[in-house]
């Protein structure tokens, strides 16, 4: 009897371990597709000059709202956009574009990939608004996206756009919060491949006060690092800075500010522990003592938050305004920045990032960037992309570009990840069960 009872029991091990491997050969078995998804940069607005670096000459490319969606060669490292945003299979690198309205303001944005929400933390619904949120369907179908708006009057209608397949479509600001001076704004694509560009262009009577293109956040987050903030001293005064804040949340916010420059860094009086309401957009000044040139700030709160800055630059006599947005944490990826020639802005406590730089004329070189707190670094002459191979932990950047129109900024991140989908596999014993 205990011989049968072991060698039942025997036979049960043996079946259960049977089982076992035929599931793991099963699940390892499963192959995976990886690959980019295509990015879209933005249109170009009357009056505006769009330019958007690649690199490489052979990059497909179509416009979206032509009749063709037929990818061709771009056949140029810098393709200059008529009207119409364009779409571009990368593989991976992000491109930047660089806009501007001559002699009144510049701007620079990463194009991305399509994403189901897009925060922009920028612009303005009052009268001096001259600004539009531009969003644009890359697909084949039709798309519906849903504009959501807050002030600091507190949240506003929500306003729903439905856009045909291959086209794009302009939202003036300041009809999304008439007569307010503060917005944060949040487009979620309810169906269809959705991107979404903010341009916040303003004027008081004749008088252009400038202009910029800011970039997006993905999401809320308790977390942000804002680096490569514009410190232009005018007349040996600190210029003012509007740090802008919104908290999305039932939940009052307490948030601490601490400021990361050349000089060290420092938490800013009333800025440790500093209470912020929910569900209404709160600016506050920044006037830092900080040496001239760039400086970061890193924001750490109790509940998810979305951040920016504005503030004022002149470049070739040109006065303009800029909003720097959050970057993230560095790490391996690629961005195409030919044409542009920008300053970058590294924050961490301990910076170790190695970089490449690629050249017009074919050259590489290979490029360490250490130190601490805050160090800027100038992307040499005909560089047309720059790919960051390894970065410490909790390591930022973020580009600036002092043009002949105004001041623009970037921040350092990639504009698509890398996705990946199971292929199905036949198997015999679905036929066979």
């Amino acid at each position: 009897m205990k011989f049968k009872k072991g060698a039942i029991l025997a036979a049960v091990i043996a079946a259960v371990l049977l089982a076992t491997n035929l599931f793991d050969a099963n699940t390892s078995s499963r192959q995976y597709s990886k690959s980019f998804p295509a990015v879209v940069c933005p249109p170009n607005p009357a009056g505006v000059t769009t330019v958007s670096s690649v690199l490489s000459k052979k990059t497909p490319f179509y416009r979206i709202g032509n009749k063709s969606t037929k990818l061709v060669k771009i056949r140029t490292l810098r393709y200059s956009s008529v009207s119409d945003p364009i779409l571009l299979q990368t593989e991976g690198l992000t491109p930047v574009s660089f806009q501007s309205r001559k002699g009144v303001w510049a701007g620079s944005v990463l194009c991305t990939a399509p994403a189901s929400s897009q925060w922009f933390v920028g612009g303005t619904s009052d009268v001096s608004s001259k600004g539009a949120i531009y969003i644009v369907n890359s697909g084949l179908s039709v798309a519906i996206a849903d504009v959501f708006t807050w002030s600091e009057n507190g949240e506003q209608a929500v306003k729903t756009i439905s856009l045909k397949a291959n086209s794009s479509a302009a939202v003036k600001l300041d009809s999304l919060a008439p007569g307010d001076s503060e917005i944060v704004i949040e487009v979620v694509a309810r169906s269809g491949r959705i991107n979404s560009f903010l341009v916040d262009e303003r004027v008081k009577g004749l008088k252009k006060l400038g202009g910029d293109s800011v970039n997006a956040i993905s999401a809320p987050a308790k977390k942000f690092v804002i680096t490569g903030i514009p410190q232009q001293i005018v007349k040996k005064k600190a210029p003012i800075h509007y740090l802008r804040l919104f908290v999305p949340g039932v939940a009052d916010a307490n948030f601490t500010l601490e400021l990361l420059s050349s000089d060290g860094r420092f938490i800013p009086i009333g800025f440790n522990e500093r209470k912020l309401v929910s569900g209404k957009v709160v600016e506050f000044k920044l006037t830092p003592e900080v040496a001239k040139g760039a400086f970061a700030i890193k924001l750490i709160s109790d509940q998810p938050l979305v951040a920016a800055v504005r503030s004022r630059a002149t470049s070739n006599g040109n006065s303009d305004f800029v909003w720097t947005t959050p970057s993230p944490a560095l790490a391996p990826m690629q961005i195409a920045i030919g044409g542009i020639s920008p300053k970058v802005i590294f924050a961490g406590e301990a910076i170790a990032v190695e970089l490449r730089i690629e050249f017009s004329n074919g050259k590489v070189k290979e490029q360490s960037i250490t130190g601490s707190d805050l160090v800027s670094w100038q992307v040499p002459n005909n560089a047309i992309a720059i790919t960051v191979l390894s970065a410490g932990t909790d390591n930022y950047a973020g580009a600036l570009v002092a043009a002949k129109s105004g001041y623009a900024f970037f921040p350092i991140a990639s504009g698509a990840e890398l996705t990946k989908v199971a292929i199905p596999s036949s198997n015999i014993r679905v036929l066979n069960p």
